[in-house]
């Protein structure tokens, strides 16, 4: 029997996906938040754990980095219902073992968590087509910076770092989510980078990111 720890702040997908994975022989944990998963993962260990990429108090970006401080060799599921092609990149890096699109059908779930604990991954077609078309070029590495970036400039990037999306990182800076996109667009430019995964790679180079 597989041991799953799930969390989701939406409490009728976490009952519903509950039931489904204990159909197929498995046991779930389930919780609302990170902060009562972290204090579970402190007291158990789980063949699997998956968490939905948004939620309030601590993304699921954020709780996997957390609970690879306690299990290093955690199998951890990352699910979302929005296009991850962005952060892509960053949610393989952190160390997740699969990521799954929460519009998969009842046998790509169940699927996809046998895959993860095989250390393969079940991903659609259209991603995988959007990752190749999306994909930068190859850039010259350059350490050097057009100007320092300002306080500000540091923690939108810092923010974009640990997974924030635009919104969030304006929610959180209680500014709209234009005013992110321009501040973005400047740091690209000090940084000599044309996207966000390069100017979070340059940014951990050149330690303007803190804990990288």
């Amino acid at each position: 029997m597989i041991n799953v720890l799930m969390v989701d702040d939406h409490k009728a997908i976490l009952a519903g996906t509950k039931m489904l994975l204990e159909s197929h022989n498995m046991k779930v944990t389930a919780c609302h938040s990170g902060i009562a998963a972290l204090e579970i993962l402190n007291t158990e260990a789980f063949d699997v754990m998956i968490y939905d990429l948004k939620m309030p108090d601590m993304n699921g970006l954020e709780l996997t980095k957390k609970t690879l401080e306690i299990y290093p060799d955690a199998t951890i599921i990352i699910l979302s219902g929005e296009d991850i092609t962005e952060n892509f990149d960053i949610l393989i890096k952190s160390g997740v073992s699969s990521i799954i699109d929460k519009s998969c059908n009842d046998n790509q779930l169940i699927t996809g968590i046998m895959m993860a604990q095989e250390k393969m991954m079940l991903l659609p077609l259209e991603l995988i087509r959007k990752l190749n078309l999306e994909k930068p070029s190859i850039q010259q590495e350059d350490d050097s910076l057009e100007e320092p970036l300002t306080e500000l400039e540091l923690d939108i990037l810092q923010q974009a770092a640990i997974g924030k999306t635009n919104k969030e990182i304006a929610d959180k800076l209680q500014m709209v989510q234009r005013n992110v996109e321009y501040h973005l667009s400047h740091i690209y430019k000090k940084l000599k980078v044309t996207s966000r995964i390069y100017a979070i790679r340059k940014g951990v180079r050149l330690n303007l990111i803190k804990g990288s």
